[in-house]
């Protein structure tokens, strides 16, 4: 805690106020440990100890109640996850006991759980999740807050420095008394759980609780009779034992699962904490006791002759807060890899991580040692402790068997974090966790014989890592001015020029972020200039550092901060193709659409869709994406994309059918002054286009008109009634896109990833939405998009299709429009055991879009189009690259999408074809059409790749298998 005497009394008060808050959110900081350190500081400054404690009081009482309002916001996400995943042991009576008891006895565990390590950290979020009212939580909160700080800051006032080992000794053994008494409860329960068994009463079967059963189970008004059933225990045909050695047998079950299925880290986490009692490191620093050298690491070790100390320093760490995080890493990930993959390849893993990380960062010290660096040398003079490598190699290998897109993710965090700690703080244990880590994300696969390529990142993905490149930075850059730290690059003291510097890249972080994180092409540039910018300014400075041969303070934190930077711009460069969205449209080139004309040109068309309608492709027209063209008498709009030069229209202009041939007259008009190349996709009636251009055909649509296709049900049987006896098990529901349950949502975007990072099936744009949840219609009215989606007996979502509603006249819904198709990964395509086969996804897809036709008919629509994208294939041959070229992205995209599969479906169900078309100018125009449309298609798509979308369909088999 010797950083806390650099700061004045104000701001030292404000440091406890910020740590001890951030705590009780439930981020695990040295809240008690700053806390003592700020009550010796104040004692010896002259500080009134009344001030500490009042900060520590206000900063546990605000932390507590925001893990509060955070446990009570999300928490009902993750036990509905909970509940869905393992109904029988987080079901309706165990959850309605939980609440019971939480609201029974909840304020004296908050109160008490304030005087407990740990246990003070999660009490905030637990209440809030269990649904603890608020004025007994803050009633409890306030006490415990104000008797804890005032505890704390009496006994270091009255005792001194010798207060700390005891206080440290009192938090973890009320711990330890915690958990003694939290087995003699659970002992307890089980014995009283089993004698209520023993009893008859009715068969109770777990069931999955929905999102309104869960809110009335979590409601002041709800918990009651559940809190009551839940006194009753599950009967069972077989005999229950009753007696106390089988109740306590059933508490230590978990502990023998432990023993025989991870006994290597069941073993290690046993002598590790041991060690810890034994040397008193669970509750004080051991790094200054006698015996520490001949058990740490380091060069000095190796130079000493103690070599054994690579193995012996494995097994202690060097405080209580390093003692818990590493308990529980080991138990954690320790304990995932050897169940996951026995004991020997864990502890090769384990014991490789380790050696990497020791020897890697001892060999690296002393050749750093060599030069005139005084970072370097003072490794080589640092002795270290602790399985932190051994546990981060654990981290790397769980990380690579994560799914999309989790997997990327969190890979690139865990690098993040590392890399960051070496830049900043940069000590021996830094360098450590670098090198194990980076290592173990290389070649975690090849240790265990399996391998599976880096997966793609999605258009989400290059948004998100955008964005939390520049938080980070300002992250960092906020931390360093509060707490200065000296790492490899020097000491990262502000001075009055580095603190202006910080705060202008904070603003623009802050203003810029969220804009970013929607896809606007304005923020990418916003962002580019801000990272071009410091690494400008970085660059003038160490050049006026070099030529005037003067030492310029504040120059360590700038060159540090340009390390980021250079990764941020790296990052932005990367993923500039996911940045397409114009802010409101007002980067036009057509004449009569600049600056405030295209606000008014989107409105135009709303107007035009309420009035007129319009076909099935305008449900898209005002996506984000989308640029109008409005003829000079509003009478029509045009929908369009530009791409490569080119003002691709999509589909007839809105407005009346009379004049449509005048509208496309006036945007190739306006398109040819520009500059641009005009050109029309998905056109349904050719004589739209002006006369003498290039018409291809492209494809077809298929609509099903809905009150025809009632009258042949009627005639005919319901082509669902064959389905298999497993699908009445599945679910189907139609609901509004933004409506969607977050745990159906989570799924989505899951399988979406999967499907783009590791089947490498491009994502979708143009035509098509780029993804099923976000799904949004033209705005009209009422009428948003929906999803359709059908999961299995679990709740796993086989299939889903978003629906757009297709503009009708006086702002009516006309129909609906297939946009997005989702569906799992087949068990024989993944090779996964608990996966869905072809047939299944097949046939959910068939369900999903009959049901979703059946609801559509019960409303009133009229019509149904499952084809408006222009990428379904009537069995022609293609007629121009350009059209190849939309061919050849179908063929790269149906083992997602399934475009064959959803004609042949629609085809079933009495949907006729409607022929589409592409027109543009001329022959010569086809190459730059053909590139627009694959541009409008394909996300990140390059001029390389043209040729082989636009070649034979008959070699694009590599495209759809996986990598």
């Amino acid at each position: 805690m010797d950083w806390l005497s650099e700061f004045p009394p104000g701001v030292l008060l404000l440091v406890v106020f910020l740590v001890v808050a951030v705590e009780s959110l439930g981020v695990p900081l040295p809240g008690e440990t700053v806390l003592i350190g700020a009550t010796l500081l104040a004692a010896s400054s002259g500080l009134n100890p009344v001030f500490v404690a009042a900060a520590a009081a206000g900063g546990a009482i605000l932390g507590d109640s925001i893990g509060y309002w955070v446990g009570k916001r999300y928490g009902r996400r993750l036990l509905s996850v909970l509940n869905r995943r393992f109904p029988k042991q987080v079901g309706p009576k165990r959850l309605g006991a939980a609440v019971h008891l939480m609201r029974r006895w909840g304020p004296w565990a908050v109160f008490v759980g304030r005087f407990i390590a740990v246990l003070r950290i999660f009490s905030g979020p637990l209440a809030g999740m269990f649904r603890m009212t608020y004025p007994h939580f803050l009633l409890a909160n306030a006490a415990g807050g104000i008797a804890w700080a005032s505890l704390v800051v009496t006994v270091v006032t009255l005792l001194g420095s010798a207060a700390t080992e005891f206080l440290h000794r009192f938090s973890w053994a009320a711990l330890a008394l915690a958990g003694a008494a939290a087995v003699v409860i659970a002992v307890v329960l089980v014995f009283r759980a089993r004698r209520r068994a023993a009893r008859p009463v009715e068969e109770r079967t777990p069931v999955s609780l929905t999102e309104a059963e869960l809110d009335e189970l979590l409601s002041p008004s709800g918990s009651a009779a559940l809190a009551s059933e839940a006194q009753q225990t599950t009967s069972s045909t077989a005999p229950v034992r009753t007696d106390l050695r089988a109740a306590i047998a059933a508490v230590f079950t978990p502990l023998r699962w432990a023993l025989r299925t991870t006994p290597a880290t069941t073993a290690f986490v046993t002598v590790f904490v041991a060690l810890g009692v034994v040397t008193g490191g669970l509750w004080g620093p051991i790094d200054q006791a006698a015996w520490y050298p001949s058990f740490a690491y380091g060069v000095p070790s190796l130079e000493a002759g103690r070599w054994w100390t690579v193995l012996t320093g494995m097994f202690i760490t060097a405080d209580p807060l390093t003692y818990l995080i590493a308990i529980l890493g080991a138990a954690v990930f320790g304990g995932w890899v050897e169940a996951r993959f026995g004991t020997l390849r864990a502890s090769a893993i384990f014991l490789s991580g380790h050696l990497v990380g020791i020897l890697g960062a001892l060999g690296a010290a002393t050749a750093l040692a060599q030069l005139d660096w005084p970072w370097a040398q003072s490794l080589a003079t640092t002795l270290d402790v602790g399985p932190s490598c051994g546990i981060l190699a654990c981290v790397a290998t769980a990380t690579a068997f994560m799914r999309s897109p989790y997997r990327l993710r969190w890979r690139l965090l865990l690098l993040s974090w590392v890399s960051i700690a070496l830049l900043y703080v940069g000590k021996i244990d830094d360098l450590e966790h670098w090198i194990a880590t980076v290592v173990f994300v290389v070649v975690a696969r090849l240790l265990i014989g399996e391998h599976r390529s880096t997966p793609r990142p999605t258009m989400r993905d290059w948004r998100l890592f955008a964005v939390a490149g520049l938080l980070v930075i300002g992250a960092v850059q906020l931390l360093v001015t509060l707490v200065p730290l000296d790492g490899p690059l020097g000491s990262t003291t502000l001075t009055q020029g580095s603190i202006l510097d910080v705060g202008l890249d904070t603003v623009a972080i802050l203003l810029i972020a969220n804009w970013l994180r929607r896809g606007h092409r304005w923020a990418w540039w916003a962002a580019m200039v801000l990272t071009v910018g410091n690494l400008l300014t970085t660059l003038a400075l160490v050049a006026f550092t070099w030529f005037a041969m003067v030492p310029l303070v504040a120059s360590t934190i700038w060159i540090s901060a340009s390390v980021l930077w250079v990764g941020q711009a790296v990052v932005l460069v990367l993923s500039r193709h996911a940045f397409r969205v114009a802010a409101n449209q007002t980067r036009r080139r057509l004449p009569g659409a600049v600056g405030p004309g295209a606000r008014r040109a989107r409105a135009r068309a709303a107007e035009l869709l309420d009035e007129d309608g319009s076909g099935p492709l305008s449900a898209s027209a005002l996506r984000p994406e989308n640029r109008i063209f409005v003829t000079a008498d509003g009478g029509h709009a045009v929908v369009y994309q530009q791409h490569a030069g080119v003002a691709l229209a999509l589909g007839e202009p809105i407005g009346a059918r009379d004049g449509a041939s005048d509208a496309v007259l006036a945007f190739t008009a306006a398109a040819e002054q520009a500059g641009l190349t005009p050109a029309a996709f998905a056109v349904r009636e050719p004589g739209v286009v002006p006369e003498g251009w290039r018409v291809s055909p492209l494809g077809r649509d298929l609509v099903l008109e809905l009150p025809a296709a009632e009258a042949r049900d009627d005639g005919a049987g319901d082509p669902a009634d064959d389905r298999p006896a497993m699908e009445p098990e599945w679910s189907s529901i139609l609901l509004p896109s933004d409506e969607l349950p977050w745990e159906l949502r989570s799924q989505i975007r899951a399988l979406t990833s999967v499907w783009v990072s590791d089947r490498r099936v491009p994502e979708l744009g143009l035509t098509v939405g780029a993804s099923v949840e976000t799904a949004r219609g033209a705005g009209q009215g009422q009428a948003v998009a929906r999803t359709s989606v059908v999961t299995d007996a679990r709740g796993a979502v086989l299939a889903a299709v978003s629906w757009l509603p297709i503009p009708g006249p006086s702002g009516t819904v006309g129909g609906w429009a297939l946009d997005t198709v989702l569906r799992a990964v087949a068990t024989d395509a993944a090779d996964t055991s608990d996966g869905p086969s072809s047939s299944d996804v097949s046939r959910a897809v068939e369900r999903t879009l009959t049901d979703a036709c059946r609801r559509f008919a019960a409303e009133g629509a009229s019509t149904v189009s499952f084809a408006a994208s222009g990428l379904a294939r009537d069995g022609s041959e293609p007629d121009g690259v350009a059209v190849r070229t939309v061919a050849g992205i179908a063929h790269r995209v149906d083992p997602l999408h399934g475009f064959a599969e959803i004609a042949a479906v629609a085809e079933r169900i009495g949907a006729t074809p409607v022929p589409l078309f592409l027109a543009c100018r001329e022959d010569a125009d086809q190459p730059r059409v053909a590139y627009a449309a694959a541009a409008g298609f394909l996300t990140g798509i390059r001029l390389r790749d043209l040729p082989g979308l636009s070649g034979s369909l008959l070699v694009r088999e590599q495209d759809v298998k996986p990598a």
